[in-house]
């Protein structure tokens, strides 16, 4: 499988691959009115994916990570719905791998997501 980083969006990674990993298991992804919730902001924001179909991966996934994958069949955009959003992303139709960063608390001993 080859992969291309895309870039970043707040705690986003977006990757463009050539192929679902095989024996990935999913679940669906939440959707509003502007399109799929690619990560919650504690603001009450969200990082949305304008088009498409997305699922997130339920198997062999990081502690405190979320991998999300999106299949386009016609070009979408990665946005911010904040009063002062991050720069947005174009993307071509294809298969993207969204990556939510995790950092590790030593104090907890734990991984968590990255709050934007």
């Amino acid at each position: 499988m080859t992969k291309q980083i895309i870039g970043a969006q707040g705690e986003i990674t977006i990757i463009k691959i050539s192929a679902l990993p095989e024996n990935a298991e999913t679940k669906s992804v939440e959707r509003t009115a502007k399109g799929w919730i690619i990560s919650h902001s504690e603001n009450g924001n969200h990082h949305l994916l304008t088009g498409g179909d997305v699922m997130e991966r339920v198997s062999d996934v990081p502690a405190g990570m979320q991998i999300l994958y999106a299949l386009l069949d016609e070009p979408a955009s990665l946005i911010q719905d904040a009063a002062v959003p991050h720069g947005g992303y174009d993307l071509e139709p294809g298969i993207y791998e969204m990556r939510i960063s995790r950092e590790f608390d030593p104090f907890a001993e734990q991984a968590r997501r990255v709050a934007d």
